[in-house]
């Protein structure tokens, strides 16, 4: 028996609460001053950039949100480059248009977005 379904209706319930939620409270956005993420780095933004990957479904199988940015994270944020901002802007950076683009996949899950707040680096 599938749950996509319930999945799906959970998914709309909690991102129509965010858009309230934002709507009323303003926008939140990451930190202007957060480091850009790549190959190589580690730690909470990581995980950020990995929770968003997987939210936009930038990838066929979820990334493991473990904090450490490999070949499999590389070829999310690749991917979820391709998608959200073209094929000419998919370097694998996560720089200041990428984390404007993931705090928006992330506000679907206000919590996580919070979360996040500090790691991301945005323009605002």
């Amino acid at each position: 028996m599938s749950h996509r379904p319930t999945l799906r209706r959970a998914a709309l319930l909690t991102s129509s609460v965010a858009v309230a939620l934002v709507t009323c409270a303003g926008t939140a956005s990451a930190d202007t001053s957060a480091p850009y993420l790549s190959y190589g780095s580690r730690g909470e933004g990581v995980k950020c950039v990995q929770a968003a990957v997987n939210l936009a479904h930038a990838v066929s199988v979820p990334l493991e949100i473990d904090g450490v940015w490999g070949e499999r994270t590389q070829w999310g944020v690749v991917g979820f480059q391709r998608w959200k901002l073209g094929d000419s802007q998919a370097d694998g950076i996560v720089g200041p248009t990428t984390g404007d683009k993931m705090m928006e996949v992330l506000s679907q899950a206000p919590a996580l977005a919070d979360q996040c707040y500090d790691y991301l680096p945005t323009h605002y």
